[in-house]
């Protein structure tokens, strides 16, 4: 699977912009949004090059992508966001449960790479991969 930056969102703690999204599940939907309307402005990270240079039939392909499962990352804090049911969960520290982290850390954990567990710092993969509660 391949990694994407997100360039549209930000680190609700943090801040930064600097976010890695980690697809586990991605399915394609018949219909998705008009190309036209949502091509990326600067730069494709669905083919990782300039977007003046991608073709309006690759992000008919791309729009038509839903995440189904994966993780987002912030690459300056470390705080991981779940994706689960296509619902990004980018909440702020004061209403993160680490019950909810655990098991989906227990449902997904295994499906990602220790390249992304390693940015996953906050909270800690190994305390909430360990932790029977919390919150």
């Amino acid at each position: 699977m391949k990694f994407f930056v997100v360039d549209l969102l930000a680190c609700p703690v943090c801040k930064s912009r600097d976010l890695l999204l980690y697809p586990i599940e991605v399915v394609d939907e018949e219909a998705g949004p008009e190309p036209e309307k949502v091509k990326c402005k600067n730069y494709c990270h669905y083919k990782n090059m300039p977007a003046s240079q991608v073709p309006i039939e690759v992000c008919r392909e791309c729009v038509r992508k839903r995440i189904v499962s994966g993780v987002i990352v912030c690459r300056n804090c470390g705080r991981w966001y779940p994706i689960e049911d296509t619902i990004a969960y980018m909440l702020d520290d004061k209403y993160r449960d680490d019950k909810y982290y655990a098991r989906w850390l227990e449902k997904y954990g295994s499906k990602l790479p220790a390249s992304v567990k390693e940015l996953m710092r906050i909270p800690a993969v190994n305390r909430v991969e360990g932790a029977e509660g919390g919150g």
